[in-house]
């Protein structure tokens, strides 16, 4: 172990992964214990860049610790017995200084080095905000942005995420370092090999994920992996990468590239505010026969082994190029290979994630996250038919984003005949795909008919109804909506409503009160209570042949609520939406929303998520957790 007086933050005891247990309980674990516990738990972070990221980094140290197979009889045994992660579980206790992330002389997927130069600049490097992909929605990341942003220090979690998404995704342009501090043309960034592409990553329980992802290695094998940065040689002008420049030697190698050279800086309560930030190793970007190069087996590709461009994704809801892609991956690639497995296995394919982002002009213009069941992927219709729909789209000039997605979800379009499927295609009027239930309202809240306990979500939503109705309560409901502008405990409406509540239901109950109001206010429907949740209801927004996610300012809004991890952040993205209902004549049902609110986590932005992007009706809407705060009702 290394002398050290600075903050330690080892990944292999940081609690920085997201997961989920098959009970629901959501809990934030280190790399040791998501290993540990791999036969239970799942990746559960709603931002898609980080959840490909953290499940590459899972792959590369299983890879590294000898959890992956010899060959093609192991990998099906793997998959059929299950996988033993213990190995892996070793190595990272074994290992902590190589996943510290502030560690003096090797960091985690940065460069030791550069604290000497930091030493000497009383300012160093940027402001951490330029690590966070979101801040380059529509706008340059690696340009000078400060003036538009207020960047604050992160925990040590945050920065690890920060770190690990870039590595994977970060964008080419120009990177505001200088020659004099990090060397020749080190603010010329390029692009990683992920970046522009899409990335294909099986789902499910972490040992589930690993025992069909770790696939037999074709070519150099395993490599070396390299957890901190180190000088490599680059290639002289004129060169491709690849032509006695930098390549990896092996599929770990490959797996903790250092696109970009970083150092964080981290403060002495282990917060960071800084990091040196310039252009690492240059990525393997070429397009042709990809799969083929280490590091690259999870890129989809055409049948040709061209990597597929993330813009050929349409919409969240656009399988069709996805499905075609899992059936005409080359060998090389781990679509083919875990598709033979299945079939020698007998075992559906696993449920994957399609994660990819598009770029322009050194912007994102969005990031793409489709999840294809193994259910469809196992359909052997699934081949042609998404060949079929492919086809029809070369033929259908302006195809709204998804043409022919929804197609391939319907029995009777699988079992067709082409000449069947392509009529059905070409003759495909506007799907706009809305359930009735989103447009009907009540004059009284939803509830199931065997419910008959005293829940006091039930108890404030039946007040706020008679609160709308009575002319006595006005000043009331004016007080609600400026809470909605501007909370405070010293509102009027505040005591009005908390009284109703337990302690832990104040913020939610304020919110939902105040969202009701705000709602009242704009809306000239008579009943004041819907049967739809927000984000189910939120497929009803938009304009013209555009509904929910084909609404791209709709789209936009649910990824910024699912971004939020606070219910401040939320309230003023509810407002929004809510007032949006309301001019529209929709009204979402507000039982739900505070249920939602009172246990706002990743397992409730899961669950809008697929509110939001499930195309035709949801299951039986079941009580989704208990009650929050049942009982302690105020006398």
């Amino acid at each position: 172990m290394s002398t050290r007086s600075g903050p330690s933050a080892s990944l292999a005891v940081l609690p920085f992964v997201e997961t989920v247990y098959p009970s629901g309980k959501h809990a934030v674990l280190s790399l040791s214990q998501v290993l540990e516990e791999a036969d239970q738990v799942r990746l559960a972070t709603t931002d898609p860049l980080l959840w490909a990221a953290t499940a590459r980094l899972l792959t590369a140290v299983a890879y590294t610790a000898g959890c992956g197979p010899s060959g093609q009889h192991e990998y099906w045994q793997q998959i059929r017995d299950g996988i033993d992660l213990t190995p892996a579980v070793h190595w990272v206790h074994d290992h902590a200084d190589d996943l510290d992330v502030f560690h003096p002389t090797k960091p985690l997927f940065q460069d030791g080095s550069l604290h000497t130069v930091a030493e000497g600049l009383p300012d160093a490097g940027i402001e951490v905000l330029y690590l966070d992909m979101t801040a380059a929605i529509r706008r340059p990341l690696l340009s000078d942005h400060r003036h538009l942003y207020t960047s604050t220090p992160v925990s040590a979690a945050r920065a690890a995420e920060l770190l690990l998404v870039q590595q994977m995704w970060c964008l080419g342009g120009r990177i505001s370092a200088r020659e004099s501090v990090y060397g020749k043309e080190c603010y010329i960034g390029r692009r990683s090999a992920a970046c522009g592409g899409l990335v294909i990553q099986p789902d499910g329980v972490v040992a589930q994920m690993l025992a069909w992802r770790l696939m037999p290695l074709p070519g150099p094998g395993l490599g070396t992996a390299h957890w901190t940065y180190f000088p490599r040689p680059e290639p002289s002008k004129g060169q491709d990468v690849g032509e006695e420049g930098p390549v990896p030697d092996g599929e770990v190698d490959a797996l903790t590239w250092h696109p970009r050279r970083v150092l964080l800086l981290p403060q002495a309560d282990g917060t960071v505010g800084r990091a040196m930030f310039a252009q690492g190793w240059p990525a393997d970007t070429q397009t042709d026969r990809i799969n083929e190069h280490p590091g690259c087996r999870d890129f989809l590709t055409t049948g040709a082994g061209d990597r597929l461009p993330a813009e050929i994704v349409t919409s969240e809801e656009d399988v069709a190029p996805l499905l075609h892609g899992w059936w005409t991956a080359p060998e090389s690639s781990w679509a083919h290979t875990a598709r033979l497995a299945a079939e020698a296995t007998t075992r559906h394919p696993p449920d994957v994630r399609v994660t990819g982002l598009t770029t322009s002009h050194k912007k994102i213009e969005c990031v793409r996250h489709v999840f294809l069941p193994g259910s469809l992927l196992a359909d052997a219709g699934g081949k042609n038919a998404s060949a079929c729909v492919m086809e029809a789209r070369r033929r259908t000039a302006g195809a709204a984003p998804g043409f022919g997605s929804s197609h391939l979800f319907q029995e009777s379009f699988m079992v067709a005949s082409d000449g069947e499927r392509t009529h059905a295609l070409l003759n495909e009027g506007p799907d706009v795909d809305l359930d009735e239930s989103l447009f009907t309202t009540a004059d009284t809240p939803h509830r199931p008919e065997d419910d008959e306990s005293i829940d006091p979500v039930d108890v404030l939503t039946r007040k706020l109804g008679s609160w709308a109705l009575s002319r006595h309560t006005r000043d009331l409901m004016a007080y609600l909506v400026s809470w909605a502008a501007v909370p405070s405990v010293t509102n009027p409406a505040y005591a009005s409503v908390t009284r109703l509540l337990p302690d832990g239901l104040h913020q939610p109950g304020m919110l939902t009160a105040a969202l009701f109001a705000v709602h009242r206010k704009t809306s000239r429907a008579e009943n004041p209570y819907g049967n739809a949740p927000l984000a189910r209801l939120m497929r009803a927004f938009g304009t013209g042949l555009s509904y929910g996610p084909r609404h791209q300012p709709t789209r936009a809004a649910m990824t910024r609520m699912l971004g939020a991890q606070r219910l401040e952040d939320l309230r003023p993205l509810l407002v929004q939406q809510i007032r949006f209902a309301a001019a529209q004549g929709l009204t979402p049902d507000w039982s739900s929303l505070m249920n939602d609110l009172a246990h706002w986590g990743p397992g409730t932005r899961d669950r809008w998520q697929t509110q939001f992007y499930t195309r035709g009706p949801l299951p039986p809407r079941e009580r989704q957790f208990a009650p929050a705060g049942k009982g302690n009702l105020p006398a």
